[in-house]
């Protein structure tokens, strides 16, 4: 999902709450951690001949954003000083929720599957794994504060469900939950003011379903950016950050899932990558950081790269600009129209990244996927985003 954010001063937001998980004048950043018990296999045994020449890598990852499948800004860039704020609100909100419903979640996580059981790598890093629950009728417009708690849409338990129902056992590893807010819309078919709760999350998904000892999984961790964006009405929008330290065929390595923030902010993604150098990449092995960085180093959107040259900095290498110096203008991950409805759009940047720094990674391959639903009706991709693969030989 892209939007346009407001980074405004704080203002009221009687019309609607963060959820009761939120601190005075800040959302408490949620981190829920699922412990993968035991050890988790990865692929089968990597050939003995050159690196590069066939055959499946020692390490596979792939990059997805899984896209809520509205457009949120509407909401968000609401002046909350208008007069007919509330009724604003509503109506924005209302909207929004019957397109994400039009995207067909459902539909566009089995198409997300489908495009990882494709590849079966090893790790998936996941964004906008988004938790969609409602409250009917709701209490916001009454000035309750309960939470909403029915469950509309999970967008990772779908993902997985879907994942081993195609016989491609993954598992999630670790997660990070970012803004968690709630807002009142109408129901259309009841008429009645019902409130709408999305939670965001960043996930890593490992294989589960291969020889014992070929993959191990230890230490997740996670945690939101400190340096974010706040709308003009006091919404901060946390994004984050998980990671796991791997053991794949006697190398050890931390594999880390980042999101970052829009690209309209591009002074803050620099502090939120320079947050990432300090904190999950502080460490003495090898480090692999997969995700939606929001940062163009083709500078398509104007927002320029300072996130980009910040990771460069650190030491990080860029797989696919390794393996594709002839073609430096590629590797276009985003985006897809709103609706997911053009078949002509273009993608115009590259934004999903797989970063690597530390002797053992040697890349050989990096591709581009795009999440086509072989449909002629929308949606017609999985998401707005396209996914990213890479493999890598170990030394």
């Amino acid at each position: 999902m892209k939007t346009k954010e407001n980074n405004g001063s704080k203002a009221s937001h009687s019309a609607w709450r963060f959820t009761k998980y939120a601190a005075v004048g800040t959302l408490r950043r949620m981190v829920w951690l699922a412990l993968l018990a035991g050890l988790l296999a990865s692929v089968t045994p990597a050939r003995s001949g050159v690196p590069g020449v066939g055959g499946k890598r020692d390490v596979d990852v792939m990059q997805v954003n899984l896209y809520v499948g509205g457009d949120l800004s509407r909401a968000i860039v609401l002046d909350p000083t208008d007069p007919n704020y509330f009724t604003k609100l509503i109506q924005a909100v209302t909207g929004i929720y019957c397109e994400i419903n039009l995207s067909q979640p459902q539909v566009r996580m089995q198409g997300v599957a489908d495009g990882i059981a494709a590849r079966m790598p090893d790790l998936v890093s996941v964004e906008e794994a988004s938790l969609i629950r409602v409250q009917s009728p709701g209490d916001l417009v009454l000035g309750g504060s309960s939470p909403a708690t029915n469950v509309v849409f999970d967008y990772l338990q779908i993902l997985v469900d879907d994942l081993n129902a195609e016989g491609a056992h993954y598992a999630v590893a670790a997660v990070t939950y970012g803004v968690d807010v709630e807002m009142p819309m109408v129901n259309m078919q009841t008429g009645s003011f019902d409130d709408v709760r999305l939670t965001d999350r960043e996930a890593i998904l490992v294989r589960t379903d291969l020889p014992r000892g070929q993959l191990r999984i230890q230490n997740p961790q996670g945690g939101n950016f400190q340096n974010v964006v706040v709308t003009g009405t006091g919404l901060p929008l946390f994004y984050g950050w998980c990671s796991v330290d791997a053991t794949i065929r006697g190398r050890n390595f931390r594999y880390i899932c980042a999101h970052l923030t829009e690209e309209t902010a591009p002074q803050i993604q620099a502090l939120q990558a320079q947050e990432l150098l300090d904190k999950p990449a502080n460490v003495t092995q090898p480090v692999m950081i997969v995700g939606d960085f929001n940062s163009d180093l083709l500078n398509r959107d104007g927002s320029g790269a300072l996130a980009y040259n910040t990771m460069v900095a650190g030491g990080f290498n860029d797989a696919w600009a390794v393996l594709h110096t002839n073609n430096p203008g590629g590797g276009l991950t985003w985006g897809h129209d709103e609706f997911l409805a053009n078949p002509t759009v273009v993608f115009g940047r590259r934004i999903d990244l797989v970063f690597f720094r530390g002797a053992p990674f040697v890349p050989a391959e990096s591709e581009v996927q795009d999440l086509w639903l072989n449909r002629s009706q929308p949606p017609l991709w999985g998401s707005d985003h396209a996914a990213l693969t890479a493999g890598f030989w170990l030394r």
